[in-house]
């Protein structure tokens, strides 16, 4: 990992924490009850919102444009070209808020496979009016950390999740009496200092300039829509899978979605950490060696990178594995949060795991098609494929009950993968194939070796008291962390051994 690449992996497991962090609280506060699964169900339509708008994909489309001008050295152009994307799209944001708000509740009971209980859809109707107005500041910021991020400058950009995340927690912690509103109200709040106030200062010591035009005919707003066109009409990884536990998990009672995403994003910080900053810092730069027509260069570094995230994210995997039940017991197993939710959880979060390998990839893969401009070809492959899962979902539903939900996410998002490399092409990936294999062996070895060890020691770390629970867990992940890099160089990763240079770097000059 480079330094912007570092920044924004420590951002992420910093923001992650938070994540773990808000998590432990609404657990303790709520568990698996109504009002979790309320809350849940209350993101739905506001992430929708925030998917038709393609808030998620601005810094992918406006970083391309924005380095055609750069490279032109045509910069206020540029900012002109910014100004006005920004003023056209806030404007229809604002146009698809009003009915959004309005008919909330419609909108969810359209979008759930079974229908919430009356009790469940109330709240979550509640809640996701308080949550909906935190789109336009999400809209907003978006836009601002694209124009940082183009111009190489990743730090106050990286803080917006940390702070997102602090405020949930701190507006739950000092709200706690009146169950989970608190975090409702934390989303609204957060995203205006973390993604409003704060990316506005960080945009003026940037230098991002903004012009008071508005001009939907404009020829490269015109493009910038038929980039953003295919991003929105798809179903990226992360949107199908949260869509999913907010649509099915309505079919395995009250505890079903908080069960089902408390399990997910303990995975997904896998996937924050090892693959999304990755993709996120590479990015500029393979736009910038297509532009310049370096794709052989562009294509060594795609596999390159590819192989250092596999090389890293295996011991992390492996490294859960042996420690889920005890890291969810010592995250959430306190007040409403019984045992067997952390039986449930645990299980759960084991079969969601192997989907983190197909996520990672993907964070990185995507965005070098959309380096190309490329947006249809990846859209089509993932929203094919998604869309073909939901007809799984329900049958298998029936044979697994809950865990249908992970197996199918994971089949889904292995399906992705394969048919983005096989678009992709092996151009570049000889020097890499050793560093696959070797990976691929030392995640059989040590997840195995894992999730014996978590069933050999399965009724003594059921009821261990906490101390225990932290030392087993200490002990365990350092040993299945460190025994897959180091398996992985001896076998002769060349990535391994980076890595492994990387951090012995880092220790001596601490």
């Amino acid at each position: 990992m480079n330094k912007a690449s570092l920044i924004i992996a420590a951002s992420l497991l910093a923001s992650r924490v938070l994540g773990v962090l808000r998590e432990m609280l609404l657990a303790k506060i709520a568990g698996v009850n109504e009002q979790k699964n309320a809350l849940d169900l209350a993101f739905m339509i506001p992430d929708i919102l925030n998917h038709l708008i393609g808030t998620g994909f601005l810094s992918i489309v406006f970083i391309s444009l924005f380095t055609t001008h750069l490279l032109k050295n045509n910069e206020d152009e540029g900012w002109r070209s910014f100004s006005n994307i920004f003023n056209v799209l806030g404007l229809f944001l604002l146009i698809l808020a009003v009915p959004a708000f309005i008919f909330m509740r419609e909108l969810i009971l359209l979008l759930t496979a079974a229908p919430p209980s009356e009790a469940i859809l109330a709240m979550a109707t509640h809640f996701g009016r308080i949550i909906l107005p935190a789109q336009l500041f999400f809209f907003a910021g978006s836009f601002l950390i694209a124009a940082q991020q183009a111009r190489k400058q990743f730090f106050i950009p990286s803080l917006t999740g940390i702070i997102y995340n602090a405020s949930i927690v701190g507006c739950g912690w000092a709200f706690k009496e009146n169950g989970v509103a608190g975090f409702a109200w934390g989303v609204p709040i957060g995203a205006f200092i973390g993604f409003f106030v704060l990316q506005i200062i960080g945009s003026y010591r940037g230098k991002v300039k903004y012009f008071p035009v508005f001009n939907p005919i404009n020829q490269e707003f015109i493009k910038t829509i038929k980039l953003l066109l295919p991003m929105v009409l798809g179903a990226g990884s992360m949107f199908a899978l949260e869509f999913v536990i907010r649509s099915f998990g309505s079919m395995f009672g009250d505890f079903g979605i908080s069960s089902l995403n408390y399990s997910y994003r303990l995975m997904y910080t896998l996937v924050a950490v090892f693959g999304f900053s990755v993709g996120v810092a590479k990015y500029p730069d393979m736009v910038r060696m297509f532009k310049e027509n370096r794709t052989t260069e562009l294509n060594e570094k795609v596999w390159g990178d590819l192989a250092k995230i596999f090389a890293i994210l295996v011991p992390a995997i492996c490294a859960l594995t042996a420690i889920s039940l005890p890291a969810v017991r010592i995250l959430f197993e306190r007040g409403a949060f019984t045992q067997e939710n952390s039986i449930l959880v645990n299980n759960l979060l084991l079969f969601y795991l192997p989907a983190s390998v197909g996520l990672c990839f993907q964070a990185l893969l995507i965005r070098a098609f959309y380096s190309m401009e490329k947006m249809w070809l990846p859209t089509i492959i993932n929203t094919l494929t998604f869309a073909f899962s939901l007809f799984l979902y329900a049958p298998m539903a029936k044979i697994m009950g809950i865990y249908s939900v992970p197996i199918v996410s994971f089949a889904c998002s292995l399906a992705q993968l394969f048919i983005l490399l096989t678009f992709w092409g092996g151009k570049g990936c000889k020097p890499y194939i050793r560093d696959f294999a070797v990976a691929s062996i030392a995640l059989a070895v040590f997840s195995y070796l894992g999730l014996y060890s978590a069933i050999f020691f399965y009724d003594w770390l059921l009821n261990a008291n906490l101390p225990y629970l932290l030392v087993y867990s200490a002990v365990f992940s350092c040993l299945f962390f460190v025994f897959p890099i180091f398996l992985q160089a001896l076998l002769g990763s060349k990535s391994s051994s980076y890595i492994i240079f990387l951090l012995k770097k880092k220790i001596l000059r601490r």
